[in-house]
This record gives structure tokens, C-alpha cells and sequence, in this order.
């Protein structure tokens, strides 16, 4: 059965993962080493490399297949802390330790958080758990305590960028390197979005970015309406096709993209508009307004 890319290339080493930070390349590579892990949480934003490094993980320990445990956290509720996670963390593993992976750890209620950390303590000489989360500010400090956390930064865009290409080389799709980078723009800091992005613009066999552009994808549209300095289209993009999530990301995608704009008259101000209006986002009742405001002013210096 053909593979979606994400799943394809998905990191099957820890030695295959982009991390940011050597000290924490350092501390897997040392995690392997050993054949030994703490318990660990792993936070970072979306697409940076957490679930990646949970699999890898477990797939350099040799742990066995019967020995790991998967819980969806934004699924589970108190019941699977204390029937499945229980049930399988007390039982004899097949190898050295068994491994729960808790994925969504942020979705996690407070009373199932109290239960796991009683459990983390029982099970601690059998029993190891990995974390992923992307809001931190949700655990409980007891239970942090019982982790070793890692924070996962994005990696560089030049890292991406080169990941990208060996991706669409490995497929024998053709490419433009300026097309790519649009494509990693439009995808950064999330490196599962630029491989979907990727995908659904290679059905041809080469890399086409701009045909078939689903409403999900407005940061790729959005692209060519900035470097034709088209601020009021851009405007409308964002405002019909990017969710109410989504519209934070709206401040940093245009600051890392305003030199793509050569009708930008003054980008030192333009930058100061961006920094105030992402300052006072949180603080208003309607965010979609808010970015809207934003890209008047920014048509104003155009």
C-alpha cells in the first residue's frame, strides 16, 4: 500500500531527526547509547519532531513491540489512566522496561494527571513513559516533576529547506528551488505541513505550488499576493480561509515574508505595526478584525 509522505519519511533514527539544540542531541544520543531512558516530556510546537523522536526512541532501544503502550490523551480520560495505563505498566514486560507513550499530554484532565503521578512512582522500576505536548502551561507542576523535559525548537529553515529537496529527489519530482522555499515558507515552522504541501503538489511529477490550492493552504496563497505587494487581496485570503487558531501565525508568517514585498516603502515601520498588533491580539474579542486592521496599515506603506 502506497505510504503518505508524512508516515514515509518520518525519521526512523534519532540519528534521522532535525534537533535544533546539541545538548539535546547530545542526551538522545547518549539515551541509545545506554539502551536507557527517563521518563521524558516532550514539548514543542506543531511538526517539530516530538512524536518523531518518541518512535525513533523506542526503536533504537529495541524495545519490544508488546512492550509499548500508545494513549491519545485528547481521547482518553481518567478511565484509561486507571484501567489501560495501569493494567499495562504493573505487568511483566517481554524486555527490559516497558514504555507508555502519551501523546497530547496537555489534553489531559487533572485528576487523571494526580493518578499518573502515583502510578509513574509505583511502576518506576518497570515501566518508562514518554510525553508529547505542545501547551505546557496544562501540566500540573507535581507531574512535570516526575519528567525530564525537553523543549523542541524549530529547526532552521535552511535545514528544512535541504530535508525538503532530498524528500522530492527520493520521489523524482522536479522542482524550482524558489518554488521550494515558497513551499517551506508557507509550511515553517511545521515540517509535517511543507511535507503535505510537498505531496499534494507533486501529483504531476513536478513541484507545482499554486494549482489546486485547498483554503487550508492560505499561507501559500497568500506568497504571491505579498511579493506583487497586494496587500488587500491578502488581506481577504487570511480573512475567508485561515481559522480562528490559525490567525496568530499571522504576524510571524508576515514578518519572516515582508522582504518578499519590493513595493514595501517602510519596512522598519512595518515591522513596528506587525509587533503591535501581535502584542494586542490576545487582548481583543475578535482576532479576525484584528489581523484585518493589521493589513489596511500595511496597504498604507505599499
Amino acid at each position: 500500500m502506497k505510504q503518505v509522505w508524512v508516515e514515509k519519511y518520518r525519521p526512523k533514527h534519532v540519528a534521522d531527526v532535525i534537533v535544533s539544540n546539541s545538548r539535546e542531541r547530545a542526551d538522545f544520543d547518549q539515551y541509545v547509547k545506554d539502551q536507557e531512558i527517563p521518563n521524558l516530556l516532550l514539548q514543542g510546537g506543531p511538526g517539530t519532531g516530538k512524536s518523531s523522536v518518541s518512535l525513533a526512541l523506542i526503536r533504537d532501544l529495541n524495545v519490544d513491540r508488546s512492550d509499548v503502550l500508545k494513549i491519545n490523551c485528547s481521547d482518553e480520560k481518567i478511565e484509561a489512566m486507571r484501567d489501560k495505563v495501569k493494567n499495562f505498566a504493573m505487568t511483566m514486560s517481554v524486555g527490559k522496561f516497558k514504555v507508555v507513550r502519551l501523546e497530547e499530554f496537555d489534553y489531559l484532565g487533572h485528576e487523571a494527571q494526580a493518578l499518573l503521578r502515583d502510578l509513574i512512582e509505583t511502576t518506576a522500576s518497570s515501566c518508562r513513559f514518554i510525553a508529547t505536548c505542545n501547551y505546557i502551561n496544562k501540566v500540573t507542576p507535581p507531574l512535570r516533576s516526575r519528567f525530564q523535559e525537553v523543549i523542541f525548537s524549530s529547526p532552521s529553515k535552511d535545514e528544512v529547506l535541504i530535508k525538503a529537496a532530498e524528500i522530492l529527489e527520493a520521489e523524482q519530482v522536479e522542482f524550482n528551488i524558489d518554488d521550494l522555499e515558497k513551499v517551506v515558507a508557507a509550511g515553517y515552522p511545521d515540517f509535517r505541513k511543507v511535507i503535505q504541501i510537498l505531496e499534494k503538489g507533486s501529483k504531476s511529477g513536478k513541484l507545482i505550488i499554486n494549482s489546486g490550492a485547498a483554503a487550508s493552504d492560505w499561507k501559500l496563497q497568500l506568497l504571491p499576493l505579498i511579493e506583487a505587494g497586494e496587500i488587500n487581496q491578502a488581506r481577504k485570503v487570511v480573512c475567508e480561509s485561515a481559522t480562528k487558531e490559525e490567525l496568530i501565525d499571522v504576524y510571524r508568517f508576515l514578518y519572516d515574508n515582508l522582504y518578499r514585498c519590493k513595493k514595501l516603502k517602510q519596512q522598519d515601520q512595518a515591522i513596528i505595526l506587525i509587533a503591535q498588533y501581535q502584542f494586542q491580539h490576545a487582548q481583543v474579542y475578535d482576532p479576525e478584525l484584528q489581523v484585518a486592521a493589521l493589513f489596511i496599515e500595511l496597504a498604507a506603506l505599499v
